[in-house]
């Protein structure tokens, strides 16, 4: 054999050695994407503008943090209740669900009453966390009452989370479809995944044409319930039948759907370099598409609040083309950023939680502000936030009272 040949075969060796191959149940590229996904929520909730929002502000696609958050926790709970459910009733299961729903109600109304507390404290400064400020226009609206109430109004307002930081409002997202995650799990148990996502796109549909509210909660202006559904159903469908998926993507059927999502997200990514982000300097965007063509794609078909088609197809061939990179790259990618990412995705729940206490714990020093271009100090700012949230993950500090 030639020296080339002997080179060229060790390279596609070494290639091999990188493939993912860590035995267990535990998937620890699912860890990696969420803690992707809470980075970049972290980062956007943190409103300074630095070098990672560089990499997190739709930059690899029209997708955000929060979407990921959604998608990843739906397919934990299907892929995990699944194997649960060999074993349990649906009712032990069920109950279980409801449970942690309760527990984390229970921490957003804490969250809400600690920041009440705090916001009578003469030293701290709560604007960011109670109030929701469009940076570009300057308009501010607050989330916390601005007038005296009697206390049945704020007994309703706290009972039904009308009220809380906006850092925290998926939570109140995340509970409802806890409630009704029973429901989805005994139509996948009995077989009856394609009505569940029927009445998933269904009801998706219905709120892409008639937009409406079905709680008087505050998520619901930006994670709207019957909009958001969908991508967690979808996420729950793929958890539960992952083993299926896996072995269907070895066939060649299976590798030309692959293909076409990955295409697909790349060809998403190259449209969202051409975003209209004002915050933005120009000089790192693209300016092929013309600004009022994908003002008009982006608000039309790929939509964040209200989750546009596009959007939804985006998230999820995004995941698959990330998930793919670390099937085959893992090795580089954990020994460069595995060491943080993983423990920040095995305590994405907890660390989201904390997050808004590192928000408020920030804005007393710094003043929150995107048009302000100052690169260096953001980013140490952003990567100490990032930096205490890893540490308090790593140590679990206050694990026994806050939900993972």
């Amino acid at each position: 054999m030639t020296d080339q040949a002997l080179a060229e075969r060790r390279t596609f060796t070494d290639f091999r050695a990188w493939r993912y191959a860590i035995p267990g149940r535990r998937d620890l590229r699912i860890d990696m994407l969420r803690g992707v996904a809470l980075v970049m929520m972290v980062v956007a909730h943190t409103e300074l503008l630095s070098v990672l929002n560089i990499f997190t502000w739709e930059r690899f696609g029209l997708t955000t943090g929060a979407e990921g958050f959604v998608i990843l926790s739906g397919f934990m709970l299907g892929m995990l209740n699944r194997q649960r459910l060999q074993k349990e009733v649906l009712l032990t299961v069920g109950w279980t669900l409801w449970r942690r729903a309760g527990k984390i109600y229970l921490v957003n109304i804490v969250i809400i009453l600690l920041l009440l507390l705090l916001s009578r404290l003469p030293l701290i400064n709560t604007f960011e966390v109670t109030h929701f400020v469009d940076r570009y226009s300057g308009t501010v609206w607050a989330l916390f009452p601005t007038t005296p109430q009697i206390k049945e109004t704020w007994f309703n307002i706290i009972l039904y989370l009308q009220i809380g930081p906006h850092q925290t409002q998926i939570l109140g997202l995340y509970i409802c479809l806890l409630l009704v995650s029973p429901l989805f799990l005994w139509l996948l148990q009995a077989r009856r995944a394609g009505w569940l996502i029927a009445a998933s796109l269904t009801t998706y549909l219905c709120y892409q044409l008639w937009p409406l509210r079905v709680t008087v909660s505050e998520f619901e202006f930006a994670f709207p319930l019957l909009a958001w559904q969908l991508i967690y159903v979808l996420g729950m469908c793929c958890g539960w039948y992952k083993e299926e998926l896996m072995s269907l993507a070895r066939t060649p059927p299976g590798k030309g759907v692959m293909a076409i999502m990955v295409i697909f997200a790349l060809i998403m990514m190259f449209i969202a370099q051409n975003h209209t982000n004002p915050f933005m300097p120009p000089a790192l965007l693209m300016h092929v598409i013309p600004p009022a063509d994908f003002n008009w794609f982006y608000h039309h078909l790929a939509a964040k609040n209200a989750l546009g088609p596009f959007r939804v197809l985006n998230d999820f061939s995004l995941i698959l083309t990330v998930y793919l990179l670390l099937t085959y790259c893992w090795q580089p990618v954990a020994r460069a950023v595995g060491w943080f990412l993983i423990p920040l995705g095995q305590h994405s729940l907890y660390t989201f939680i904390l997050h808004v206490f590192v928000v408020l714990a920030i804005s007393q020093f710094v003043p929150f502000d995107l048009w302000h271009q100052a690169w260096i100090r953001n980013t140490l700012i952003h990567l100490t936030a990032l930096g205490i949230l890893w540490w308090m993950a790593k140590k679990e500090i206050g694990g026994r009272f806050i939900p993972n």
